[in-house]
């Protein structure tokens, strides 16, 4: 007899199997997507909210707290059907930013050349600073071979689909 944790647990593995790549390795790492509309200010009040992008905060935490969590701020266009953004969305950003990262193997020069960022900027600093954190929580939250698995099914799907989201 099941209780209703392994039910959960269960259900969870069941939709799992059938789901997403970046759904499938969240729920195999035990990774939480917690998801929370938030308002932007300043804004524009007069424009209408149904021709106004939606922003939420999106933490992700794994099984270990001491690793941390990530926060990532995911904007949804008023043209996307999405109610929300989910594990994948997240997933699918942090582990492109990860893998610039990897691939300019840490180095700022190289990073901004692949974007063809102006190396002198301030803010070019900021955001390879930024992401540089990101990237290394995100291998906190991922032990042992599940950063490189990531790495692997973000690299495979931009190749599969040309380089496109």
């Amino acid at each position: 007899m099941y209780c209703r944790s392994d039910y959960a647990y269960l259900l969870a593995r069941l939709m799992a199997a059938v789901s997403d790549p970046f759904e499938r390795f969240a729920a195999e790492c035990e990774l939480s997507v917690s998801v929370e509309a938030i308002s932007l200010a300043p804004r524009d009040v007069v424009a209408s909210p149904v021709d106004a992008d939606e922003y939420f905060l999106v933490t992700l935490t794994g099984p270990r707290a001491e690793a941390g969590s990530i926060h990532l701020v995911i904007v949804i266009p008023p043209t996307d059907k999405r109610a929300a953004p989910t594990a994948r969305d997240a997933l699918w950003w942090l582990a492109a930013d990860a893998w610039a990262i990897e691939r300019a193997d840490g180095d700022m020069e190289r990073w901004a050349a692949t974007y063809d960022y102006p190396l002198e900027s301030a803010a070019t600093k900021r955001l390879f600073e930024r992401q540089l954190r990101q990237t290394s929580t995100l291998r906190a939250l991922l032990c042992g071979s599940q950063y490189q698995q990531l790495l692997e099914l973000y690299e495979g799907e931009v190749s599969a689909s040309g380089g496109r989201r």
